[in-house]
């Protein structure tokens, strides 16, 4: 595997020993190889076997006159981190946007002068250079890769070059198939950005999370940590007060997983959406689906579901229940998920996400302890082997958040009770959450009831919906 320490011994070996080269570095799409390039220059400058370096982007380059002119401008001594004139070089090269040089005119001689003719004058001067050639991808319409691959060919072998052409492993795939042996030394590939990730995490306390995320998971797009660990700060920064290991951990591991469905569903399956999940792993749904898994080892058969439409809906649902769950048992979206859950779907930047949080209820120990309960009674439920005591677990768990929970997760642990012979708890259930719609009805707060899922949907055995209904 070619993780970070790897790779950085291998450029300095190659760097420090060989003459010329033309390497390819290749990692899957936000990696971070850019990064890992980056501060591997920052960090072996000094001891590196070359005295000048340039870094060219071709974003936004629409010429190979261009590229060569961009690649003599951000030349600069290795003695140095980076290009401390750089400011200087772009006021230069803006300038010559804007001034017209085609015609400068002197005791009758007209002279002809350009950008080509002043690039060709600068790049002349480019040997023995360390040069690093980044967004290949992004490349102009403008450009024929042959040009840049043949440039490459030219830095590396006529000017005693070192190029390190940075490249999406997709991309390098298909577009690159004919110069890997052509053109390019060696093709080095970057796996592994484990390394990367813990230096943008920086608390060391949750990074054991992340790192079980990331190799159970297997998604190793830096800016998805990125995201996940600002949407994270903001709702640590909008807590009531300090939050244990075991509550930060909580929201964490719910926080990841509802990214990873937000931003790359395709992980499941190329048929699931982001609203597929949410549908999905809202409680009561979540409980309906799992009840499908226990009554088929495996959803195939047709008698046993109502249609195929069933069957389609529980074989996604099983596919993802299983990814999930080799990092998280039994997830499901209540609670502070739900609140996660919704900040993605309405909002786009971090800003807007503290803002939310700071106008809904702000997190607090006490209600996350008590997700944490509900969870675990969960788990036990679905084990079919509940330990004594259960039905009264739930019961004190459930009535702590009767306004916390959609009326059919309330009917669901209404029928739950039922089912298991606690007529007792289930009837001081049933009067609780009666009482708690009536109290909202009577005070013209019904809205809030009315926005559960289930209220758009036929469900007309749903116990609480039909006396809401009434009501």
């Amino acid at each position: 595997m070619a993780n970070v320490a790897n790779l950085e011994k291998k450029l300095l070996k190659l760097i420090n020993n060989k003459d010329s080269f033309a390497i390819a570095l290749t990692g899957e799409w936000g990696i971070g190889k850019t990064r890992f390039w980056n501060n591997f220059y920052e960090e072996n400058h000094i001891d590196l076997g070359v005295s000048k370096y340039s870094y060219v982007s071709l974003f936004g380059i629409d010429s190979i006159e261009a590229l060569k002119f961009e690649i003599a401008l951000s030349t600069h001594e290795t003695t140095q981190k980076k290009d401390y004139l750089s400011g200087l070089k772009g006021i230069f090269k803006k300038s010559l946007d804007v001034i017209d040089l085609p015609k400068l005119e002197g005791t009758g001689i007209t002279l002809s002068l350009g950008k080509g003719l002043i690039s060709s004058t600068i790049t002349s001067l480019i040997g023995d250079t360390l040069i690093c050639i980044d967004d290949i991808e992004r490349l102009s319409k403008n450009i024929d890769i042959k040009d840049v691959m043949g440039l490459v060919n030219h830095l590396s072998l006529e000017k005693n070059c070192k190029v390190v052409v940075i490249l999406h492993e997709g991309k390098a795939d298909k577009d690159f198939r004919e110069y890997k042996e052509k053109v390019f030394d060696e093709v080095l590939t970057l796996d592994n950005s484990l390394s990367i990730i813990k230096e943008i995490i920086i608390n060391n306390e949750l990074f054991p999370i992340y790192e079980n995320f990331y190799q159970t998971m297997n998604i190793k797009n830096i800016r998805f940590y990125q995201r996940v660990k600002n949407t994270f700060e903001a709702m640590l920064n909008n807590a009531d007060d300090d939050l244990s290991f075991t509550s930060k951990k909580q929201i964490l591991e719910a926080l990841l997983i509802i990214r990873m469905a937000h931003d790359m569903p395709s992980i499941f399956d190329n048929t699931i959406d982001f609203d597929f999940f949410v549908e999905s792993y809202s409680s009561p749904r979540v409980d309906e689906l799992r009840g499908y898994d226990l009554d088929l080892a495996l959803i195939s058969d047709e008698d046993k579901l109502d249609d195929k439409e069933k069957i389609e809906v529980a074989r996604k649902f099983k596919l993802m229940d299983d990814t999930i769950s080799q990092f998280y048992s039994y997830f499901e979206l209540s609670g502070w998920s739900e609140i996660i859950t919704g900040l993605l779907i309405d909002l786009d930047t971090e800003s807007d996400v503290i803002e939310e949080l700071s106008l809904s209820d702000r997190l607090t120990e006490a209600q996350l302890e008590n997700d944490r309960e509900k969870q675990e009674s969960m788990i036990e439920y679905h084990s079919l082997n509940p330990e004594h005591g259960f039905n009264q677990r739930i019961f004190d768990n459930i009535k702590s958040r009767i306004d916390r929970e959609a009326l059919p997760n309330l009917s669901f642990y209404y029928n739950i009770l039922r089912k298991n012979g606690a007529s007792d708890l289930s009837d001081q259930l049933k009067e609780l959450v009666e009482n708690y719609i009536e109290e909202k009805v009577s005070k013209g707060l019904e809205q809030g009831l009315m926005e559960s899922y289930y209220l758009n949907h036929s469900n007309t055995n749903d116990l609480f919906i039909t006396f809401f209904s009434k009501l």
